[in-house]
């Protein structure tokens, strides 16, 4: 994993031998790699908060074991003062933690849940434990369909046929989320957090297909938690690679049973 400090701590490459499974700059000269925002999008629109997308953080000295600790700049969202702690850290069976912090450092209290964006090249394919709802975006975007297969929710990148972009919320559920990039499964291990307990209007899954078919955003966030003055809220991203053997590259039950264990073995 490489990261960026100079660029909002950017993630510019996830890669396995390699192979860097994210988009980028090629794609979109400011939408590539992954990143990280704060939810609901409603809360600030577009574009992104710039000292929590793009503007430098700050990088205490090297940590023992490879961990990177970066923090960003004081952020505000109307009357929210806070700023982004982004954690990485090795673990066991090649997983790399992040740890997303947001730190309130206002004199009030604010509702705000974490959102990790990963742009990845078309042509994959992405799936998750479907969970008790899917949520119809509003316009500019239209709905994008995924395909529902014995609990599970899959969106085939194939499937995109350029025009305006396309996008989703979706809740899922047993907490991860799979994309297979070519001959490579990437799994996202996060704790569940139920309809209730996610931001308003968003989902716990998101995908985003550009209008051009150049890259496809998969999408996670975290609960809606309220955070009291000078009060911290955390969340946690296990990220793993994995290589599908043959057979299981040209079976959705063997990929969702890989995945399923896999995620087992990482929590």
């Amino acid at each position: 994993m490489t990261i960026l400090p100079e660029l909002g701590g950017r993630v510019q490459e996830c890669a396995f031998a390699g192979k860097n499974l994210l988009s980028g700059p090629d794609a979109h000269p400011d939408n590539w790699g992954a990143t990280y925002w704060t939810s609901p999008q409603a809360d600030w629109g577009w574009p992104p908060v710039a000292a929590v997308d793009s503007e430098p953080y700050a990088q205490t000295e090297p940590r023992a074991g490879g961990e990177v600790l970066l923090a960003s700049a004081p952020a505000r969202i109307g009357h929210r003062h806070f700023r982004i702690e982004k954690r990485f850290v090795p673990r066991p069976h090649d997983c790399i933690d992040t740890e997303y912090t947001i730190v309130n450092l206002g004199e009030a209290p604010f509702s705000m849940a974490s959102w990790e964006i990963s742009r990845v090249p078309p042509g994959g394919l992405t799936f998750f434990p479907s969970g008790t709802r899917v949520q119809t975006p509003i316009p500019p975007h239209a709905e994008l369909l995924l395909e529902e297969e014995e609990g599970v929710s899959f969106y085939d990148h194939a499937t995109f046929e350029t025009g305006p972009s396309r996008k989703l919320h979706a809740d899922g559920s047993e907490g991860f989320l799979a994309h297979l990039a070519g001959d490579l499964l990437v799994l996202k291990v996060f704790v569940d957090t139920p309809p209730e307990g996610q931001a308003p209007g968003e989902g716990e899954v998101e995908i985003f297909a550009n209008f051009d078919g150049s890259y496809v955003e998969v999408e996670i966030q975290g609960a809606y938690e309220s955070i009291a003055p000078r009060a911290s809220s955390s969340w946690v991203v296990r990220t793993r690679v994995v290589a599908p053997s043959a057979a299981q590259l040209g079976d959705r039950k063997a990929l969702v049973a890989l995945a399923r264990a896999t995620a087992a073995e990482m929590r």
